[in-house]
């Protein structure tokens, strides 16, 4: 049995990486506060969110409207580091929290400030916002966050290869099996050393966007009261079982070591850069991949909607912005925020291309609608048709977001690998979750 003594060290050891881990993180907040020199007496504010390139465009907007206030764009956004972060007391001011379910997982731990009290002092135009991100803003009535763009999935495709294969561009409203029809013509390989080799594919599917194929046939992940995963069910089955065949047995879709040896530059192969180089025809994101696209001079693309089976649905992705209730600058923090949701900063969203203004009004519309800068995106009508058809991603209460994506990986990436059919899949994930679930429906411990 192990000693006292022994326990006591194995002890301290733990509580020394902890705050070994504090200690490092504390350091790199201060670090990434002071990379630029302060005025005497102005506020530093972190805000912590990817870096997009609109960033310092949005800073440089917000300072030369309030001189007292610099703001230092942390990229940090990941949950965990943002809860050590919480825990270690060194709190960002801004905050992005990227899907429904982390929202709800910070909120429950009473983390985030409710902003109610702040909507009508500091004019925060909540009622203008797409009625589709409630879940991006509410939990049990307070508001906890404040999504400034959003952004209903879409397909991109290769206008130049379209007319090359001499297929029409296709229409909103096409189906699944018309795209798999187009892909198939798409598709294109070179003989070299004795060896087909792909040069071109006609569709990429990021291996995480497998909510159009559990949707597609009217299936769910979760029961509606979230005490159930429904993976097995034969609607997410036949949809996942499509979705299989265009890489497994159509072959229109690259596999991962395909998208590896395709992409330009020796990247991992990202659907960005598959079809900025046109390694690809189609591929399917936000809005946001634009900004990628538009620095491609001679790539002609152009948007429809994703591809549907019996259901006609997209995924809406979006980002919340939520402030730590233990932020030391809490007046600024929402000024910021505000300054996010402004005509201005809303009108710079629309012509960046980082995804749809939230603020649904008709001088953000028509903004959005034509830039005469990029007269080439003569369809982006479409982004603001699509949020009829766009739900967000389902969540339980009673699993972590980061166990369910971890679960889900794992056995797709053995369905990819043909270590599993994709019957046997979802029957794996629908066990491991299931199992996580009642775990924690007994124990709600564990969802700490």
């Amino acid at each position: 049995m192990e000693d006292a003594a022994e326990r006591f060290r194995r002890i301290a050891g733990i509580v020394g990486v902890i705050l070994g881990v504090v200690c490092i993180i504390a350091m790199g907040a201060y670090l990434v506060a002071t990379a630029n020199p302060v005025k005497p007496g102005q506020t530093v504010i972190r805000w912590v969110v990817d870096p997009n390139p609109i960033r310092k465009e949005q800073i440089k907007l917000f300072e030369s409207r309030h001189k007292g206030i610099k703001v230092i764009n942390d990229p940090g956004a990941e949950a965990q580091r943002l809860l050590t972060q919480l825990a270690g007391d060194v709190p960002p001011d801004v905050m992005a929290l990227y899907d429904p379910q982390t929202i709800r997982l910070f909120a429950k731990n009473n983390v985030l400030l409710d902003l109610r009290p702040y909507v009508k002092k500091y004019n925060l135009p909540i009622d203008k916002l797409y009625p589709q991100l409630k879940p991006y803003i509410y939990y049990q009535g307070q508001i906890v966050g404040i999504p400034e763009n959003c952004g209903p999935y879409v397909l991109f495709y290769n206008r130049k290869l379209f007319r090359e294969a001499g297929i029409p561009y296709p229409k909103p409203g096409w189906t699944w099996n018309e795209c798999l029809q187009a892909a198939k013509k798409l598709t294109k390989y070179k003989v070299i050393a004795g060896r087909k080799v792909p040069i071109q594919k006609g569709l990429y599917v990021s291996n995480s966007d497998w909510w159009f194929f559990i949707w597609m046939y009217g299936g769910r992940l979760f029961s509606p009261d979230g005490k159930r995963c429904t993976m097995d069910s034969e609607a997410v089955k036949k949809g996942i079982r499509f979705w299989a065949s265009l890489r497994l047995k159509h072959h229109v879709m690259p596999t991962s070591s395909e998208a590896q040896s395709m992409a330009p530059t020796g990247s991992w192969g990202s659907e960005a850069l598959l079809f900025r180089e046109s390694k690809v025809a189609m591929t399917i994101s936000g809005r946001w991949l634009a900004i990628q696209y538009r620095e491609q001079k001679d790539l002609d693309w152009d948007v429809t909607s994703v591809p549907h089976g019996p259901n006609r649905v997209t995924l809406l992705a979006s980002k919340s912005y939520a402030i730590p209730k233990t932020c030391r600058h809490k007046e600024a923090a929402i000024l910021f925020i505000k300054h996010l949701l402004s005509l201005e900063n809303q009108l710079l969203v629309a012509n960046y291309g980082d995804g749809i203004p939230s603020i649904n009004t008709p001088e953000i519309k028509k903004a959005f609608l034509w830039n005469p800068e990029y007269p080439n995106e003569r369809n982006n009508k479409l982004h603001l048709d699509e949020m009829k058809y766009a739900q967000v991603q389902e969540y339980s209460p009673y699993i972590n977001n980061v166990d369910v994506v971890a679960i889900m990986s794992f056995e797709l990436d053995r369905m990819w690998l043909g270590e599993q059919t994709p019957d046997e899949a979802c029957e794996r994930i629908a066990d491991r979750i299931n199992a996580i679930i009642r775990r924690n429906m007994a124990n709600p411990n564990f969802l700490d």
